[in-house]
């Protein structure tokens, strides 16, 4: 297959810029794109060292890369050979003299080799790639730095991450160690007509937001996107060295088959943006921190074993700025949502049968004929009055009810007894009264209770 089969057709430009930080105007990022037997190599890669070689480090990752991937046999595999060519960069980095009390220079890389299958990715450190797809962005590239690391392993929230003091440090890099560990996409990073890829240093990634790439990328040109982007990182502080590499896709990798976007990151947070200073906070350079020691009282197995999100997360939207479009979610992130349907169906059936048990009781308590137990208090017997003396009025009428005990006389003199302190003259006065046959009898023997004459 001739090389030129293997390139796509592609709209591509760069810039870079030291930013507005006075003590880094020594620009130490570098980049290149060139047409290669096996694809167009795209490269994006941020020195690190000012005085100790920054700007020789990432300059030697990109002439170490170029070299290797130029003098690979056209049959090679395109992403073994992106991976051999940075390892070889890593191991020249590591060869360079130390300067300034020890310190190491070294570089961040991110690199796309693109063919007509698709797109090779690899990446070490925190220079990352974008890709603009169908009115969506998605972070291809994970950073491999503190906050990122923290974030994974729960230590501290996404959102945090952007403010957090160890926002600019990294853990790995070229040339901080004999080995590095190469990231590099399990599978080609399948393209369409019209998708854009962003490559860029920290400096645009800690300033301006995945929803604002999407924007500008999606609506301009590659040469004025990658103006806009550094322009845009400049009005808010600059306080690094900036480089946006943008390349707009002409032709598909894989004809009539829809892109499938396959282990994309999440992106990483961006505080919301204040208004634009020369002075705007943000990392004031890159550092390479060694290996994460558990916090205090955290053993290393304990923090080992905090997970780390699931491959194939759908990317969550920044806190600020204008709102990216998301990919839908892979099926298994779908039963989450059909978890909450048993859950109310089985609150409604509850909340029914309650209210059809309140009702019951209701009806049954105010039911006809059916009463509640009362208790009964017994009333204290009382003194059944005796017939009043006549008055010259109608007869008394008989009482319905049982006739009391007779009384006992009482001893009180002047007690109200109801006139029957003398039975006997009750008797004879309710005699010529016509009074009832039983209250006649009754005083009847009262009188002779008392020791009179009937």
């Amino acid at each position: 297959m001739s090389t030129s089969s293997k390139i796509p057709a592609v709209e591509i430009a760069v810039r870079t810029d030291p930013g507005r930080d006075p003590d880094k105007q020594v620009n130490e990022d570098s980049s290149i794109q060139k047409e290669t037997s096996l694809g167009l190599l795209a490269v994006v890669c941020d020195g690190m060292g000012g005085h100790a070689g920054g700007k020789e480090a990432s300059e030697l990752a990109i002439s170490t890369i170029v070299e290797i991937i130029e003098a690979a046999p056209a049959a090679t595999n395109p992403g073994v050979a992106l991976k051999r060519a940075i390892e070889e960069a890593n191991a020249r980095i590591w060869s360079m003299p130390t300067a300034e009390a020890g310190y190491r220079p070294g570089s961040t890389v991110v690199a796309v080799l693109a063919h007509e299958a698709g797109a090779e990715v690899a990446h070490v450190g925190d220079s990352r790639l974008y890709l603009v797809h169908a009115g969506t962005i998605s972070q291809v590239t994970r950073d491999h730095s503190m906050v990122q690391e923290m974030v994974d392993r729960k230590l501290i929230r996404a959102e945090d991450a952007a403010q957090h003091p160890d926002a600019n440090k990294i853990l790995r890099a070229l040339g901080i160690a004999k080995d590095v560990d190469v990231d590099l996409r399990a599978e080609p990073l399948v393209y369409v007509t019209g998708d854009v890829l962003v490559l860029c240093s920290d400096g645009l990634s800690d300033l301006v937001e995945p929803a604002e790439i999407l924007e500008i990328a999606g609506s301009h040109s590659p040469a004025q996107a990658a103006g806009r982007f550094v322009d845009l990182a400049n009005a808010r502080g600059g306080h690094d060295n900036i480089t946006a590499m943008v390349l707009r896709m002409k032709a598909s990798a894989t004809p009539g088959d829809a892109p499938t976007l396959l282990k994309t990151v999440a992106f990483t947070a961006h505080a919301p943006l204040a208004e634009p200073t020369e002075k705007s906070a943000g990392p004031t350079g890159t550092l390479v921190s060694p290996p994460m020691a558990p916090p205090p009282g955290v053993a290393p197995t304990m923090l080992e074993a905090l997970p780390a999100p699931p491959a194939g997360a759908v990317p969550r939207p920044p806190p600020s700025g204008q709102s990216v479009a998301i990919p839908p979610a892979p099926p298994s992130a779908q039963p989450h949502g059909r978890a909450r349907t048993p859950m109310l169906v089985l609150g409604l059936v509850l909340a029914v049968i309650a209210v059809g048990i309140l009702a019951a009781v209701v009806v049954l308590a105010n039911r006809p004929g059916r009463h509640r137990a009362v208790p009964l208090i017994e009333e204290e017997p009382r003194e059944a009055a005796a017939p009043l003396e006549d008055d010259g009025g109608p007869d008394p009428v008989e009482p319905t009810v049982a006739p009391a005990p007779p009384l006992e006389p009482t001893s009180k003199p002047g007690h109200r007894d109801g006139g029957t302190s003398d039975p006997c003259g009750a008797l004879r006065r309710l005699r010529d009264a016509d009074a009832s046959a039983r209250v006649l009898t009754h005083l009847e023997e009262r009188c002779r209770a008392s020791g009179g004459t009937p």
